[in-house]
């Protein structure tokens, strides 16, 4: 009884072997997808290299006035860094240089400010701005020239200013902020991993289109081999590629093994896809739909992750949000395992649940040929 055992189970290891073996054979010849494997993989790193890898915090300012000269440099030596002052002889070089984008703010002080001012005569400052410049720095820039005038004539502010204390909650990164270069590796790694879901799942489609899968059912092989071989081939070529690419943007971080815990679960969650979508799927281009459909909603939080702040509420809710979290946690700002394990146990409990599903329907879709 033992033996036969054994020999059924070698039998069964031997028919899963044999479709993995068909399978890689299969997916060396999709031309296509190499092609947009290979450009997408060099597209990634070169944009990744060629980005800036430094945030320059600087904001860079123009003044006209000659006579504002003495007093406005005197009021700027005391102020912290982070501001750089350009002097121009008139205003239309001035303006030049913002409308060209060299400059971010141009302030023209008219010729007798500073004995308008002491005199008590009413003066108008002008400030040019570039382009979508946030208004917050527009509003700094008019409370800067206001506190000039102040100064100048000796006056106090109108105001009384209270004590107070400023507590950062959170990691404060005033001085240290993250380049976006940086913050478009975990949608470098989303990306690889969708196309190979996509690839995955033209695969399934074509061979349950064609009836291979009823005819690899005419040897010993059984449904739970050929979804046992469909998984993991799919896996271990979204995992390796994803793997490669994060290698070559450097976005491993201070702890790497987290990082290959979340792609792999990724790489299980978009396999489970690519099989619900190549079962589904009548033909390429409708397979290829399908897997868009479930896929481009996940991409969500690998797009939410690249601009500054917390992402919606319902973002967080969505199955992929894991994969980013902790790529860019663990990437970025080095978290450890403490931090990333309700994320990754989290994915892991998608990863169930797509990955039940895929088999699900492949499985009915294999019994209906």
């Amino acid at each position: 009884m033992m033996q036969t055992t054994s020999t059924g189970r070698a039998t069964r290891l031997g028919a899963i072997t044999a479709i993995l073996r068909k399978d890689l054979v299969l997916h060396s010849r999709d031309l296509i997808f190499i092609f947009l494997t290979i450009l997408s993989v060099t597209t990634f790193v070169t944009l990744y290299w060629v980005l800036p890898r430094d945030v320059d915090e600087t904001i860079s300012m123009g003044v006209s006035g000659n006579d504002i000269r003495p007093a406005l440099t005197q009021f700027a030596s005391t102020d912290e860094e982070g501001l750089s002052i350009e002097w121009f002889d008139d205003t239309d070089s001035l303006r030049a240089a913002i409308e060209t984008r060299d400059l971010e703010v141009g302030v023209e002080f008219p010729d007798g400010f500073m004995t308008d001012v002491m005199a008590g005569r009413k003066t108008t400052v002008t400030i040019f701005v570039r382009p979508n410049l946030p208004e917050e720095i527009t509003g700094a820039m008019q409370s800067m020239v206001r506190e000039i005038a102040y100064a100048i004539a000796g006056y106090q502010l109108p105001v009384t200013e209270p004590d107070g204390d400023i507590v950062v909650l959170g990691e404060d990164r005033a001085g240290d902020q993250i380049p976006f270069r940086d913050r478009l590796r975990p949608l470098y790694a989303f990306m690889v991993l969708m196309l190979e879901a996509i690839a995955l799942g033209a695969l399934i489609s074509s061979e349950v289109q064609e009836r291979t899968v009823t005819a690899i059912l005419s040897t010993p092989a059984r449904i739970g081999d050929i979804l046992l071989a469909k998984g993991a081939l799919g896996t271990f070529i979204a995992f390796s590629e994803t793997a490669i690419i994060l290698l070559l943007i450097q976005a491993y971080g201070p702890k790497p093994l987290i990082v290959l815990v979340a792609v792999f679960l990724g790489a299980i969650m978009v396999t489970a896809v690519a099989m619900i979508a190549g079962s589904a799927g009548r033909e390429l281009i409708s397979t290829m739909l399908l897997g868009m459909l479930f896929l481009i909603p996940l991409a969500i939080p690998a797009f939410s992750i690249m601009f500054p702040g917390a992402p919606a509420r319902w973002v967080q809710f969505l199955p992929s949000y894991g994969i980013v979290q902790v790529v860019y946690g663990a990437t970025v700002e080095g978290v450890g395992w403490r931090e990333s394990a309700q994320q990754l146990l989290i994915l892991a409990g998608w990863c169930v649940v797509f990955g039940i599903a895929g088999a699900f329907v492949l499985k009915r879709r294999v019994e209906t040929l």
